[in-house]
Formats: structure tokens, C-alpha cells, sequence
């Protein structure tokens, strides 16, 4: 016999989510602490740019920093569930954060836009090509979260309880991977955006009519270490 009693939500959030959250902190405190990193340089970056935007009255840029805001916000939220011990639902706040850093990369390039943002007839994947455009991974990491979560994908169709973390399994592990990836995403889009208010700037550089994406050889050995991969994007 299974009995199922009617504070299963509340257990799991009091009970179950604090220990959960513990086991996940004991085995992920590096990567946190570098997802974090990156996080505040992005963060101390669009706000300051939403300042110096709002004095100027620069309703693009007011409008860029607005949405990557609340792609940070996103960000910090599919932390706190995959910490919860969910590894289906990260990818999929992860997916819409991407829509805020396309829309972003495109009025960046097309500022005519700028009324059709306004007025919601901005379509996504017209911002997808301008976000391929000015990072050509974009478009490859898009279509990876969107038939991977936005749509139903491998992890729908198998039940992924909720429960401790013993050890870094494969699902976590790319819940991790897609973190660094957005992590690192909004911060490359905060520096194009604001690269005036970057001292050194790490991808963007000026040139004729806009900016070349240009990371030194140091960068894209950093970017190779937190990556944990063999090639910089």
C-alpha cells in the first residue's frame, strides 16, 4: 500500500529541501563559487549601464539592461531548483533566459527594433539569427535547450526523482555545463552592450561601425579551465 497524504509539497519543501540543498553544497561549492564570479561582474556591469542609460535618457540600453536583469534573475532561479535536486527543470528556465540574451544581441544590432520590441511583435527567431550573428554558438545552444527542454526531450520522458545528492551523476553535470554556459553568455552580452564602462574589455573590441568579438589567448584559456573543456568557444 502507497499513501499518499496531503502535505507532500509542504514536506518536500521543509523536510526534504533543506537536506537536499546541503548535499548539493557539499559537492558543488567550487562551482558555485564561480558561477557566482561571473555572475556579480555581469550584474555590477548592466546596472551600472542602466544607470548611465537612464541619466541619458537611452531607452535601448534602459531596455537591454532590463532584460538581462531579469535573465539574471532567471539565472539564480535555476541554480536554486537544481540545488533543490531537480534536473529537468534548470534547462527550462535556462531556455527562456536565452530568449532574453537573443532579444538583447538583436536590438543591440538592429535598434529600429526597438518599437517592435516594445510593442511585443518582436518575433524570437528573428532575434535568434541576429544572436547567431554576434555569437555563432548561440544558435547551436539554442536548439540544444529548446528540443531538449522547451519541447519534450530525453529527460521528460523518464521520471527523475528528487532526492539527495551522493555524487555527481551525468544529469547533474550538465545541469553545471548549462550553467557555465549561460553564466557566461549573459556576461559576453553585458560587455557588448556596455563595453564603454569595461576598463579591459574581455571579448569585445572596438572597431569600424561596432565591435569584434576577440578573446586574447588568455581569455580562452580561462574560458577552456571553466568550460572543462579542450576548446574555447
Amino acid at each position: 500500500m502507497v499513501v499518499f497524504t496531503d502535505d507532500i509539497l509542504l514536506n518536500q519543501l521543509r523536510r526534504d529541501g533543506p537536506k537536499i540543498e546541503e548535499s548539493f553544497d557539499r559537492l558543488c561549492a567550487d562551482d558555485l563559487s564561480k558561477l557566482s564570479s561571473l555572475l556579480s561582474k555581469s550584474t555590477g556591469l548592466v546596472y551600472s549601464g542602466l544607470s548611465v542609460a537612464t541619466q541619458k535618457e537611452d531607452e535601448l540600453r534602459s531596455a537591454c539592461a532590463q532584460l538581462l536583469l531579469n535573465a539574471a534573475n532567471s539565472f539564480a532561479a535555476a541554480t536554486a531548483v537544481l540545488r533543490m535536486g531537480y534536473v529537468l527543470q534548470p534547462g527550462i528556465i535556462i531556455r527562456s533566459l536565452l530568449e532574453a540574451v537573443s532579444t538583447t544581441l538583436h536590438l543591440v544590432q538592429h535598434p529600429n527594433d526597438l518599437t517592435a520590441y516594445q510593442n511585443h511583435t518582436l518575433q524570437s527567431p528573428k532575434t535568434i539569427a541576429a544572436a547567431k550573428k554576434a555569437l555563432p554558438p548561440f544558435g547551436q545552444l539554442y536548439g540544444h535547450f529548446s528540443d531538449s527542454f522547451a519541447h519534450i526531450g530525453q529527460l521528460h520522458k523518464s521520471i527523475t526523482p528528487i532526492r539527495v545528492f551522493s555524487e555527481r551523476h551525468e544529469a547533474l553535470e550538465v545541469n553545471l555545463s548549462s550553467l557555465r554556459i549561460a553564466a557566461w553568455l549573459m556576461y559576453v552580452t553585458a560587455e557588448l552592450v556596455f563595453n564603454e564602462l569595461v576598463t579591459a574589455p574581455r571579448y569585445w573590441h572596438p572597431v569600424d561601425q561596432g565591435y569584434k568579438y576577440e578573446p586574447s589567448e588568455e581569455e580562452k584559456e580561462w574560458m577552456k579551465i571553466f568550460f572543462q573543456m579542450s576548446d574555447a568557444i
